[in-house]
């Protein structure tokens, strides 16, 4: 008797910009691998591997995506120059010129409804360990002038150095009693970020010219990632004029500057900090945030 083949499904994928649209094809996603790799961690990217036939592309060319390699560059890491948003990986452990490269894909960016990676089972591929080992950048800048009782210094940056940054506050641990959170919307969902919400004077950044920043819905923060390897790092509030204010509605406004002395941060990018460890609360932000991001 012949064996029955698998039933695949198609899902959609995109860049929050949409300047990349695409579909995969496989069986049905049922758990995925998490990698924690010193790049994977910091992009919170969760992976299947499709045939790379099966990866379609819609919209857009990939041929554009901006290519970061780092350590024995086995593994070609690919984002949106545009947004910041990973789409995949394409390398091998150990290339041979006659096996084709494997094709990651960032489920982050399947679109809502299609695969919830908050109940997703995660398989954890053990990346950490294989050498060489990852060094982190150092934070070379000066010291945030915020005072903060109890507070502690932390560091940290994107992948390649290009970014550092420094983070005063208080304990960020288990039992800190700091606001830390998941947030699902169209933007967060695809970054995997953990936000921590310190105030500017909290944190001083360097390697701004190197920032990519990414403006959607109200304009009223720009998502940062680093331009050459693609890390999300904070979120910059925006400045308003009382001019652009008055054409808000008050909930915009009250909004607007509600955050306008914040620095959010993206935990992930912090040294000797693993995010899985805090008790960060999840926000459903795909619902609260109106008018919906529509998905093309």
């Amino acid at each position: 008797m012949e064996e029955q083949e698998t039933p695949v499904k198609t899902y959609r994928a995109n860049c929050h910009c949409t300047a990349y649209v695409y579909e995969v094809t496989l069986p049905e996603i049922t758990e995925a691998e998490e990698c924690n790799c010193s790049i994977c961690y910091k992009k919170a990217a969760i992976w299947v591997f499709p045939k790379p036939n099966d990866v379609k592309f819609v919209k857009g060319d990939p041929a554009t995506l901006t290519n970061y390699k780092y350590g024995k560059g086995n593994f070609t890491h690919k984002f949106c120059p545009t947004c910041g948003n990973s789409l995949m990986i394409i390398g091998s452990f150990e290339p041979r010129e006659d096996k084709e490269p494997e094709t990651g894909i960032n489920i982050r960016l399947f679109q809502h409804g299609q695969v919830d990676v908050w109940k997703l089972p995660l398989e954890t591929f053990d990346g950490a360990s294989l050498p060489p080992t990852y060094q982190p950048p150092k934070f070379s800048g000066p010291e945030p002038t915020a005072q903060i009782e109890g507070g502690k210094l932390y560091t940290g940056s994107c992948h390649c150095g290009a970014i550092t940054l420094a983070l005063k506050s208080k304990p960020i641990d288990k039992n800190s009693t700091e606001n830390f959170t998941e947030c699902n919307c169209s933007s967060c969902a695809k970054g995997g970020y953990v936000w921590t919400y310190p105030k500017q004077t909290q944190v001083i950044i360097e390697g701004k010219e190197n920032l990519g920043m990414y403006l959607f819905g109200l304009k009223s923060t720009g998502k940062t990632f680093c331009k050459v390897c693609g890390v999300p790092i904070h979120s910059q509030m925006m400045k308003f004029t009382e001019e652009e204010l008055a054409s808000k509605s008050e909930k915009e406004k009250d909004w607007i500057l509600g955050g306008q002395s914040l620095a959010p941060v993206n935990l992930r990018i912090i040294n000797d900090l693993d995010v899985n460890d805090l008790n960060a609360s999840r926000f459903d932000g795909y619902t609260a945030f109106q008018p919906p991001y529509v998905e093309p």
